[in-house]
């Protein structure tokens, strides 16, 4: 995986488990400087060795730039990240970050917000929670998790300065998880925004019942933690990829990507996830029509087909020309 040489050293000063199968990790900038600023809704590259890099939300105090903070769940089918993260960092450990970047973003509107969690899907909404509490704005927070103890930060959450605006949902089954969503989203209030994070599946119900509600889109604002996998039933066909600035084009077999074979012909593409999530990667498209299977672009965006995120998407047209 391309590496950034924009990357800051840090070290971990403090891990802790907060939640069951979540640690938190403080980092700290090895020359004693002050990190780079940041807003609610960021995330950092992880930097993680042999190849492994990884992003996660920053969810500490978006006051203090001395340190970052972000929270790690450990993955039962890990490729590797959440494992290092809670096998090979401690206190002490030193890794390379990048600096924050925001897709995430919250609305200038100063409406009512609601936010919503699911599993460690609260790491980029406690940050937003924060903000809206110290700024006074109105706001509720629905956070849902498996149980009591896979709750992260819960004394803040549970008669902390954000107990009153937030809810603890636990065990729902997805049934459970649709009412109580319908009954958050059936009445919106005039200018609200919706904010949302968590599985795939959670996601795609917040969506569903926000859509039913009359929800509009430039209202709703999510950010997926993970991608899911594409159909099986997804045609996968060959096509060419030509580089309009070099003017060289290469063939993408079936079972490569676009930045697989790009790399492997000398033209090195930064990315971060290699899940379609982050937005690293995406491009301008010239000519031809792209097959979208990100979760960054908006739908918009992939209709109109003038951009794509390399690492995932497809062409459905025999050639795409990207401004590369």
């Amino acid at each position: 995986m391309y590496l950034s040489m924009n990357t800051i050293p840090v070290r971990v000063v403090a891990a802790k488990t907060i939640a069951e199968g979540i640690r938190l990790l403080r980092l700290a900038p090895l020359d004693g400087s002050l990190l780079p600023a940041w807003e609610p809704g960021s995330h950092i590259d992880l930097h993680l060795g042999e190849g492994i890099t990884r992003q996660y939300s920053l969810c500490g105090s978006y006051a203090d730039t001395s340190v970052y903070e972000v929270a790690v769940k450990r993955e039962v089918e890990s490729r590797g990240g959440s494992e290092f993260v809670h096998e090979s960092l401690h206190v002490g450990s030193e890794l390379s970050i990048s600096a924050p970047r925001n897709h995430f973003k919250m609305s200038t509107e100063s409406g009512h917000s609601l936010l919503v969690a699911g599993g460690i899907g609260i790491t980029p909404i406690i940050s937003m929670a924060r903000l809206l509490h110290d700024q006074a704005h109105s706001f509720e927070l629905l956070y849902f998790t498996r149980s009591e103890t896979h709750a992260a930060f819960r004394d803040e959450l549970d008669g902390g300065p954000l107990g009153d605006s937030c809810q603890l949902l636990f065990g729902q089954d997805r049934d459970a998880v649709e009412t109580t969503l319908d009954d958050a989203l059936r009445h919106r209030r005039e200018g609200a925004h919706l904010y949302l994070c968590g599985p795939q599946a959670f996601m795609d119900t917040v969506r569903m019942v926000a859509a039913r509600h009359g929800w509009p889109d430039d209202a709703v604002h999510l950010e997926y933690f993970a991608a899911g996998v594409a159909s099986d039933t997804e045609p996968q066909t060959s096509f060419d990829v030509r580089l309009a600035r070099s003017d060289r084009t290469f063939t993408i077999p079936v079972d490569r990507t676009i930045v697989d074979v790009l790399r492997e012909h000398g033209t090195e593409i930064e990315t971060s996830c290699e899940q379609g999530i982050c937005g690293t990667c995406v491009v301008n498209v010239l000519e031809g029509s792209p097959e979208h299977r990100d979760y960054f672009l908006t739908a918009k965006e992939h209709e109109r087909g003038d951009c794509m995120a390399i690492c995932v998407s497809r062409s459905r047209s025999k050639l795409l020309v990207i401004d590369l």
